[in-house]
């Protein structure tokens, strides 16, 4: 009886330590898709300031994915349609435990869905400010786009990560009159 009881206990910790294991790489596979959403925003940025033709975000509930899309001109589109996914830029698959239904957009503070069409931006003009909220388990994760930044602010449980730099009016603290 007791050589039972052992070997229930022993069973019962390695199945405690597998189960650690599934949970902590479910975070670190959320982490990841948190991260690669960020780059994907960051490239919509760059594409959105420095690109000759429009560029879009775009959800694909068929593929469970996050793509960035650019506009064809009529004559380059061969099928008719004229967004096609970038294909310089993969795109961002959600694991087998997310959903599209887990990610949530808002384009200046208005729920949009980009699953029908994608967020577009012309070359030139200002872009919307985008945010987009990624959920798993009791995890919320804020990607904020500003209008006028390159890379999105990633705001988790209420802790905002350093942006790469500071913006400063060098009129107002009369750094316009130092010698460089």
């Amino acid at each position: 009886m007791v050589e039972i009881i052992m070997v229930c206990v022993i069973l019962a910790l390695l199945l405690s330590a597998v189960l650690v294991r599934l949970t902590s790489l479910q975070g670190r596979n959320f982490d990841t898709v948190v991260d690669q959403t960020g780059d994907l925003l960051m490239m919509y940025a760059l594409r959105s300031e420095h690109a000759r033709q429009p560029v879009g975000l775009f959800i694909d509930e068929s593929r469970s994915s996050i793509r960035l899309m650019r506009r064809e001109t009529s004559e380059d589109a061969e099928d008719g349609s004229l967004w096609k996914s970038d294909p310089t830029v993969r795109e961002v698959r959600l694991p087998d435990f997310m959903s599209i239904y887990d990610l949530e957009v808002f384009i200046d503070g208005d729920q949009a869905d980009l699953t029908q069409w994608p967020l577009s931006t012309m070359p030139g003009e200002d872009r919307p400010s985008v945010e987009l909220i990624l959920h798993h388990e009791e995890r919320e994760v804020r990607l904020n786009l500003s209008p006028t930044s390159l890379s999105p602010l990633r705001i988790e449980e209420g802790r905002e990560s350093v942006p790469a730099r500071e913006s400063e009016d060098l009129d107002t603290t009369g750094r316009w009159q130092e010698e460089w």
